[in-house]
C-alpha cells in the first residue's frame, strides 16, 4: 500500500474539470450496461481491479469480475446505470467518484435497486480504468 501511495501523484483538481474527464468512459459503461454485455464492461475495468457490495462480497481481477458481469447481466438484464449527486475528487492519475444511484431497466422502466456507489478510476497510459467500485443498496 505504501508504494501505491508513494506513486500517486497528490494533486487536487477542479471537480467539474474530473467529471469533463471522466464523462466519455462513464458514457462508454453505460452503453455497456444497456445491453447487458459483460465483455464490453470489462474494457472499461482496470484488469486488476475490484468490485465491492460493501458488508458483502468482493471479487477481483479480470476473470472473476467478467463472471460476476455476466452472472449480474443474466440476473438483472439490460439496464440504465443512473448516478447523481455525484461528488468529484483527486487528481494525477486517480479520480474518485462517490454518488447515488439506480439501477432502471431498460424494458419496463422497473427500478432494480438504488444505493450509493464509490468509482475510483486509474489512469493507465492514455485511458482511464475503473480500479475500484464500491456499492451500497438501500434497504
Amino acid at each position: 500500500m505504501l508504494r501505491m501511495v508513494s506513486n500517486m501523484k497528490l494533486t487536487c483538481e477542479d471537480p467539474t474539470e474530473l467529471q469533463k474527464t471522466l464523462a466519455p468512459y462513464f458514457a462508454g459503461f453505460n452503453r455497456t450496461t444497456e445491453c447487458a454485455d459483460a465483455e464490453g464492461s470489462m474494457r472499461f475495468m482496470h484488469p486488476q481491479g475490484v468490485i465491492v457490495q460493501k458488508d458483502t462480497t468482493s471479487t477481483f481481477g479480470k476473470e472473476a469480475l467478467t463472471d460476476l458481469f455476466k452472472r449480474w447481466y443474466d440476473f438483472t438484464g439490460p439496464y440504465y446505470f443512473n448516478r447523481y449527486d455525484e461528488k468529484y475528487s483527486g487528481g494525477g492519475d486517480w479520480i474518485v467518484v462517490e454518488a447515488r444511484m439506480e439501477l432502471v431497466k431498460v424494458q419496463g422502466k422497473e427500478v432494480i435497486l438504488r444505493g450509493e456507489v464509490m468509482h475510483i478510476w486509474k489512469k493507465e497510459k492514455d485511458e482511464w480504468l475503473m480500479f475500484y467500485e464500491q456499492y451500497h443498496v438501500d434497504n
